[in-house]
C-alpha cells in the first residue's frame, strides 16, 4: 500500500469512526471551562494544563523500563500527579505517602498544605496537639519531619490507586519509618476510616488477647510460687485447656529501614 493511501485510509477510519468528532468536541469543553475560569481560576488552568501535559508525555511510559523497574515502597514520599478530579478528591500535583504496593499500583495517601482557614485542617488529629480528634485529616508539622517545609494535613479518607507513571519525583528525605508510632497511627486511622467493623473486630481481638494473656501470666505465677518449674506448669496448663500450647517465641521487632 502507498504512503498516500494508507494515510487517506486512516483519515477516513477516523472520520467514520467519530473520533475526531468527538476530539473536536472535548477540546471545545474545555476551551469553554477555561475561559468560564479565567476569571477567578486562572491557577487552577494552569494546573490542569500541567496535568494534561504531564499525562501526554508519561502516557507510554509505563512500558518503558525505568517506570517498570522502579522500586517503591511503604512510608516513601512521592510528589505525584493526581490528575484532573472532582471536589472533594484530590487533583493534581500534590505528595502522598505510600501506604502500600500490588505489582505497577501504587496505593497512597495524599498529602496538601495546611490551610488554617479550614475546620477540618484546624481540627486535624495530631498525636500530642489533639489525640482524640475524629476527622479525616492527620497533621505533619514542618518541625517534626525534614521533609516539610511548611506544616501539612495528610488526608485520611481518600486513599489513591495510582500507576507508577503518576510518580513525579521522590521528595527529598521523604520517609515515615513503617515501624514508627506516627505510620502506626496513621495506617490504623486509615483502617477506621475504609473498615470500621474489620478494626472494630481487630480491637476486640487484641483486648480479648491481652486479657488471656494476663490471666494466663497469674495462672503461671500461681503455679511457680507452689514449688512448679516451666515444665510442670506447661503440662498442667495443656491438660486444663486439652491442647499442647505453642512453644515460646519472642514477637520479632519491627525493624525496617531507609532503602536508598
Amino acid at each position: 500500500m502507498y504512503p498516500a493511501q494508507a494515510i487517506e485510509n486512516s483519515i477516513a477510519f477516523f472520520l467514520g469512526s467519530g473520533c475526531i468528532e468527538k476530539y473536536v468536541k472535548s477540546v471545545s469543553a474545555m476551551n469553554d471551562l477555561t475561559i468560564a475560569l479565567n476569571k477567578n481560576h486562572r491557577d487552577e488552568i494552569a494546573r490542569y494544563a500541567e496535568s494534561d501535559i504531564f499525562w501526554t508525555k508519561n502516557k507510554q511510559a509505563i512500558t518503558s523500563r525505568s517506570v517498570s523497574n522502579r522500586i517503591v515502597k511503604k512510608g516513601q514520599i512521592y510528589q505525584f500527579e493526581f490528575g484532573k478530579n472532582y471536589a472533594p478528591e484530590m487533583s493534581y500535583e500534590h505528595r502522598g505517602l505510600v501506604i502500600g504496593v500490588s505489582g505497577k499500583l501504587i496505593y497512597a495517601l495524599p498529602i496538601c498544605s495546611y490551610n488554617a482557614k479550614i475546620a477540618e485542617h484546624k481540627n486535624a488529629i495530631h498525636p500530642v496537639d489533639n489525640p482524640t480528634g475524629k476527622g479525616n485529616y492527620f497533621l505533619l508539622k514542618s518541625s517534626e519531619f525534614s521533609f516539610l517545609t511548611h506544616d501539612s494535613v495528610l488526608k485520611l479518607n481518600d486513599i489513591r490507586t495510582l500507576s507508577f507513571a503518576r510518580i513525579k519525583y521522590r521528595q527529598n528525605n521523604g520517609y515515615l519509618n513503617p515501624c514508627s508510632d506516627t505510620y502506626k497511627a496513621i495506617e490504623q486511622l486509615a483502617n477506621i476510616k475504609y473498615f470500621p467493623e474489620y478494626a472494630r473486630e481487630r480491637d476486640n481481638l487484641k483486648a480479648e488477647n491481652t486479657a488471656m494473656q494476663e490471666q494466663l501470666g497469674r495462672i503461671k505465677q500461681y503455679l511457680k510460687s507452689h514449688g512448679m518449674d516451666n515444665d510442670i506448669c506447661r503440662k498442667i496448663l495443656e491438660d486444663e485447656f486439652d491442647e499442647e500450647l505453642p512453644p515460646k517465641s519472642s514477637e520479632k521487632e519491627c525493624t525496617q529501614k531507609e532503602s536508598k
